[in-house]
């Protein structure tokens, strides 16, 4: 008995295949889309203004600062694909729970310090504290933080040496 293979029937079922193996595990949600991690800097000698926003689906930084060499204002910003590795890291190490209980620290740019905003935007409602880092919860989820400030000294060290 003879087999005939048809060229066209083999191509879509290896599309069929490769199409209903990929995993729905790596796919964003909505509620991803409606999660934003955001912090800004501002205050201190250089009167530094900096932002990170970060959603599942990009990542924008900002900053502008006097830069005392040139005596000058400079600003940078860019926008960037958020990285799939980067957004689960960062959904799995956050917890909302903990981030509401955060208290307001003192305020920095009262000594010439540089203060910092922390706010979480999810389902339309916004969360946030401000110079929080001494407080007990911040601790608890220090891995979120430490790659949001991994994100920053990034984008900082690329706007300011480049």
């Amino acid at each position: 008995m003879k087999v005939k293979i048809y060229p066209y029937l083999l191509i879509l079922n290896l599309i069929v295949v490769l199409f209903s193996s990929c995993g729905k595990s790596n796919e964003k949600t909505e509620d991803d889309e409606s999660l934003i991690f955001s912090v800004q800097y501002f205050g201190g000698w250089t009167m530094i203004d900096e932002n990170l926003k970060i959603n599942a689906s990009s990542t924008h930084y900002s900053i502008s600062y006097h830069d005392r060499e040139t005596m000058k204002r400079k600003s940078f910003q860019t926008t960037t694909k958020t990285s799939e590795e980067q957004w689960v890291y960062l959904t799995k190490t956050f917890n909302l729970e903990t981030f509401k209980k955060i208290k307001d620290g003192s305020c920095r740019a009262c000594v010439d310090g540089v203060d910092e905003t922390f706010i979480v935007t999810i389902d339309g409602s916004t969360y946030s504290f401000y110079n929080g880092v001494v407080d007990e919860h911040y601790q608890q989820i220090q891995d979120f933080f430490d790659k949001i400030y991994e994100q920053i000294e990034i984008f900082r060290n690329y706007a300011i040496y480049k």
